[in-house]
């Protein structure tokens, strides 16, 4: 048996829940997959998964054996990562966890300048709006926007971004425009549940909002905001060309000066790869441009 390949096999096949998904992301045969597991079974002595036609589940020992086999096939890849490292040029693969939008906005197009000075390494995105385990899901570094909670993860600030308060000319004609922030609760209030803040803005005296439309997706309520659906609390990447082209107004410039700080990610207890501290290196120095992004 191919110990590694039947952990990282048994890896991928308890994180998607599926013989047939798993086979089909490691570019193998189900049945090639299904060997493998009951392969590692048959050395441990012990049933890791529970097997039906809908849903593949661990077992209690599946669950334990789990976290143990990820930390193995960690530290080879790491053992492996560190012998390339002796030749001094940065490579390999790296597995970086974003948000949708930012990462097509603002870090996106920072990646063909990355890659060209690194060409050796290679990068794999994981864009999601909700926070993952980055230990579990394998994600060497994670790009993230707001206030982080105590973790033992190793955060690096990279920059900040403004919180933007805008609606759009036709829902200010319509509904004029709130005399304080204090009366900006009394209007439709569109909110982005992907920053800790949901729906209790951090403005004036923090306020509680609501109204027609939420979502974990800060581009999805800029569209409602154009539409003239409310008001929104957005990043400035998000808004800034709204701005700039008439679809939004800006409300409140002068009282509101909230700033959200823009944060690369990486858990503790892996040995940091050169792959790993170039890019954090690379995405620090390209987003530090002043306060703002």
């Amino acid at each position: 048996m191919n110990d590694l390949k039947a952990m990282r096999t048994f890896i991928e096949v308890a994180r998607n829940e599926s013989f047939s998904a798993s086979a089909k992301r490691l570019g193998m045969s189900t049945s090639s997959v299904s060997r493998l597991v009951m392969e590692l079974e048959d050395w441990l002595g012990t049933p890791l998964l529970r097997r039906s036609p809908r849903r593949v589940a661990l077992t209690d020992a599946g669950a334990r054996f789990l976290d143990r086999c990820v930390e193995i096939v960690e530290a080879a890849d790491d053992l492996r990562q560190e012998a390339r490292d002796l030749t001094g040029r940065p490579r390999g693969s790296l597995k970086v966890a974003a948000a949708a939008y930012p990462m097509r906005k603002r870090f996106g197009p920072l990646i063909p300048a990355f890659l060209e000075r690194y060409p050796d390494i290679n990068l794999t995105f994981h864009l999601q709006n909700a926070p993952i385990n980055l230990i579990a899901e394998g994600i060497d570094v994670a790009i993230r926007i707001g206030h982080l909670a105590d973790s033992s993860m190793i955060a690096r600030k990279c920059g900040e971004t403004a919180l933007m308060l805008t609606a759009s000319p036709a829902f200010l004609a319509e509904h004029g425009v709130p005399s304080s922030l204090e009366a900006v609760p009394s209007f439709p209030c569109l909110s982005d549940l992907a920053p800790s803040y949901g729906r209790r803005w951090p403005i004036g005296r923090q306020i509680n909002v609501n109204g027609p439309v939420s979502a974990n997706d800060g581009d999805i309520i800029r569209q409602m905001t154009v539409a003239g659906l409310g008001l929104s609390l957005l990043p400035d990447f998000i808004v800034e060309d709204d701005l700039a082209e008439g679809r939004l107004t800006r409300l409140f410039a002068d009282e509101i000066d909230e700033w959200l700080g823009i944060y690369l990610v990486y858990p503790a207890a892996r040995r940091i790869t050169s792959a790993v501290r170039v890019f954090v290196d690379f995405m620090a120095e390209n987003l530090r441009t002043g306060r703002s992004l």
